[in-house]
C-alpha cells in the first residue's frame, strides 16, 4: 500500500463511536492513532515492500485506563525520524490487529511491537520484537525501542552512504547495481499487490460461503432490532444447527441471563468474532465446554498473579472463564458467573490479562 494511502489516516477524527481516550491523547501528541476499522490498512502498510521505515505499534493497557503505558510524545521526539508510530485506539483495534495477523506477531495490553522494513510472514518471530512495557516504566521502554530502532537504521545509512567508485569498472557495476535496485522496487511493488489481491480475495471468498446454503452458517439473519432478542435468537439458531435433534434432549440449553457488560463487550467484533462468541457460549450453557480441551474451562480469579483466589459475588455466584481462541496470548476469553440455582450469567468477552467483572 502506498505510504500516502496509509497517513491520510492520521487524525483520529470522531465519528459515531466518538474519540477513545487514546485517540484523545494522540491528537495531542500528534502520533497517527489506528481505529478498528482501519486495522487492515495497517496490516497492509507492515507487509507492504516498499516501507523503508521501522513500523512502531502502540497499544493500550486496560491497567492505565485504556491508554498506553508510554508517552507517545516523547517516543516520537526519540526516534528523530527514523520510524512511524502507530498507537491502536482501543481493545477493539487490538482484537481486529490479532484477527488479521500472524499469532506471532499479536500485540496487546499496552505492549509495543516493532515491525522492521522488508517484513513477510515468513520473518522469524524474532525479527519484529514485541517490547513488554512495565507500568510505571514507560521511559525505560522507550530507550529500548528507541535503541532497536537506531542500530536498525544505522545499517541501513552504512550499507548505502558508501562513496561510489571512480573507475570505469566501478561505475559500470554502479549503474547494473542501479537497474537491479529499480527491477527489485518493481518486483516488491507487485508483490504487495499480489498480497492485497490474495487478502481480498479470501474475503470474497468467506462471503460467498456465508450466503451458501450449503454451508457452515457464520450467523443468523438480522431479525430483531433488540440486541438482547437478536443474541438469544442467534444463539438458540447455532445451537439447533450444530446439534442433531437426537442429541438435544442429553444437550439442552441451560437457563441464562445477560450481565451488565455482555453485549457491550463485543459489540464491535466481525461476523466471524461474534460465531465464535456464540460457538463458546453454546458450550458453556450445555455443560459441552469442559470436556473440550482447547476450551480451557477454569475459575476465573480475582486478578491475573499466581495464587489469586477465585472470584464469588456477593450472592455466591462463583466466576469462571475460558479460551475463545488458542496458541495467541492476545486472544479473547469469555467470563460468566454460576449462579447457586444452576443458572448461568454472561459477563464479558476480554483479552487475556483483562480480569474485570461484574
Amino acid at each position: 500500500m502506498p505510504r500516502s494511502a496509509t497517513h491520510a489516516q492520521r487524525p483520529c477524527l470522531p465519528g459515531a463511536r466518538g474519540l477513545t481516550p487514546a485517540a484523545e491523547q494522540a491528537l495531542r501528541d500528534g502520533v497517527r492513532c489506528v481505529l478498528p476499522e482501519q486495522i487492515p490498512n495497517l496490516v497492509a502498510e507492515v507487509f507492504d515492500p516498499s516501507r523503508i521505515l521501522p513500523l512502531v505499534v502502540v497499544t493500550t493497557s486496560h491497567r492505565n485506563a485504556d491508554l498506553p503505558l508510554i508517552n507517545l510524545s516523547d517516543l516520537s521526539e526519540s526516534l528523530l525520524g527514523r520510524a512511524d508510530v502507530a498507537l491502536l485506539a482501543d481493545q477493539a483495534a487490538s482484537w481486529a490487529l490479532d484477527a488479521l495477523m500472524p499469532e506471532k506477531w499479536r500485540t496487546y495490553g499496552g505492549y509495543v511491537r516493532i515491525f522492521l522494513a522488508d517484513a513477510s510472514e515468513a520473518d522469524p518471530a524474532e525479527r519484529h520484537p514485541l517490547v513488554y512495557v512495565s507500568p510505571g516504566r514507560g521511559a525505560e521502554a522507550i530507550r529500548h525501542i528507541v535503541s532497536r530502532v537506531h542500530s536498525v537504521a544505522s545499517v541501513w545509512t552504512s550499507e548505502t552512504s558508501g562513496e561510489p567508485s571512480t573507475d570505469a569498472t566501478g561505475g559500470r557495476l554502479i549503474e547494473e547495481n542501479r537497474q537491479l535496485t529499480a527491477r527489485l522496487s518493481t518486483a516488491k511493488q507487485e508483490l504487495a499487490a499480489a498480497r492485497r489481491d490474495k487478502r481480498d480475495l479470501q474475503v470474497k471468498v468467506r462471503e460467498l460461503k456465508l450466503t451458501d446454503s450449503d454451508a457452515s452458517p457464520v450467523l443468523p439473519p438480522h431479525v430483531y432490532a433488540d440486541p438482547d432478542r437478536q443474541f438469544r435468537y442467534e444463539i438458540e439458531q447455532i445451537w439447533l444447527w450444530r446439534y442433531p435433534e437426537t442429541e438435544r434432549a442429553e444437550w439442552p440449553l441451560r437457563h441464562y441471563q445477560f450481565g451488565l457488560d455482555w453485549l457491550a463487550s463485543f459489540a464491535d467484533a466481525r461476523p466471524a468474532q461474534r460465531r465464535d462468541i456464540i460457538d463458546i457460549v453454546t458450550d458453556v450453557l450445555t455443560g459441552r465446554a469442559v470436556e473440550v480441551a482447547g476450551r480451557q474451562v477454569r475459575p476465573h480469579k480475582t486478578h491475573a498473579t499466581g495464587g489469586a483466589r477465585q472470584l464469588v459475588r456477593n450472592d455466591g455466584a462463583t466466576a469462571w472463564r475460558c479460551n475463545i481462541k488458542n496458541n495467541s496470548p492476545a486472544a479473547p476469553r469469555m467470563t460468566w458467573w454460576k449462579l447457586a440455582d444452576g443458572t448461568v450469567e454472561l459477563g464479558r468477552i476480554s483479552i487475556h490479562d483483562d480480569t474485570r467483572l461484574r
